[in-house]
Order: C-alpha cells, then structure tokens, then sequence
C-alpha cells in the first residue's frame, strides 16, 4: 500500500492502516528518538516516546495535511517529543559545584578546584535569571546557542551577547575573589 493510500485509511480510521505505519516506521522512529536525544535518554524513554508519536498520529489523523511525507512528519512528531521529554526532566545538577571532580587530580589541588567551583557557582547566583538559564544550558547542559535561542524565544545573537556578558560578569567575580587566572 503506497503512502497515500496509507494515510487515507488512517483518516478514516482503519486501525491496521495504523499497525502499518508503526510496523514500518517504528525502527525509524526510534532511531530519530535516540539520535535527537543524542544517548541521553533511557531505552524505555525511546519506546515511550515512540508510543507517544503513533498515538499522536492517530489522534490527529482526520486533521492531517502531510505534504511532506509521512517519514518527515514522524521525524519532526519525534524531535518534538524528545524535546518535550527533556522540558519535563528535572535538571541533572542544581547548581555547578554538584560536577564531578577527576579522579586524576591530587587532593590539595581538587579542594582548590572545588572552592573555586563553589564562588564560581555565587557568581552564577548573581547573574540575571535569563543569563543564568542561558549560561547554564550552554555551559553546564551543552546546549547549542541556537537551540537555546528556540527554547527561550529569543535571537541567536541575543543568546551569544548575552553568554558574552555572563562570562565577562563571572571573570570580573572571579577576579575580586582571587581567581585571576581562570
């Protein structure tokens, strides 16, 4: 059965119109899911958000308009899952002085690292709440300054000033505490 005719009985709701599209499309899915995610979700995460899109496919099918192609519209249903997933997690630290600290370093030297941390993260607390969530998706989360502009609803050049800012606000606190070099 050729796409549109799939998509055809999907809006007239034939329910093995829908076991097709996830026979055929489950793998794909899955794959989107774990790249976009890029490892850092959960197996079982993957197939709930898997399931998640099938039924938002269904759902929706007497609205659907797919003039993309329906691996296309899976793919983007995906990415947008994944991200949702993401909004809904709790963040992975608090706050920077929760990273981890080598096992490679010597003990006086982890204690200074681990001191510096600590004013590093009072600096972070000082810094504008967007500045801060900015500075901490990009620093702490590795978030792309484009992503970060699409989330928080700003420009990618607002993004990039305002990191500038931050690091030249948290230089400036360093500084003053003694932390010249960082």
């Amino acid at each position: 059965m050729n796409e549109e005719k799939l998509l055809s009985a999907l809006a007239d709701g034939d329910i093995k119109a829908l076991e097709r599209v996830v026979k055929k499309y489950s793998g794909y899915v899955c794959t989107v899911a774990r790249n976009f995610s890029r490892g850092a979700l959960s197996e079982e995460d993957i197939d709930e958000i898997s399931v998640e899109v099938f039924c938002k496919l269904w759902n929706c099918r007497q609205n659907l308009e797919i003039k993309i192609g329906l691996s296309a519209y899976l793919s983007a249903a995906t990415r947008n899952a994944v991200k949702n997933r993401f909004r809904s997690l709790p963040p992975p630290f608090e706050d920077i002085t929760e990273l981890e600290i080598s096992s490679d370093i010597l003990v006086e030297d982890k204690a200074e690292i681990s001191e510096m941390m600590e004013c590093l993260n009072e600096g972070v607390e000082q810094l504008s709440p967007k500045d801060r969530e900015i500075f901490l998706r990009f620093y702490l989360y590795g978030e792309k300054s484009s992503q970060i502009a699409s989330a928080m609803n700003l420009s990618e050049s607002t993004v990039r000033t305002n990191l500038h800012r931050a690091r030249e606000k948290l230089k400036k606190f360093l500084s003053e505490r003694g932390y010249d070099n960082v």
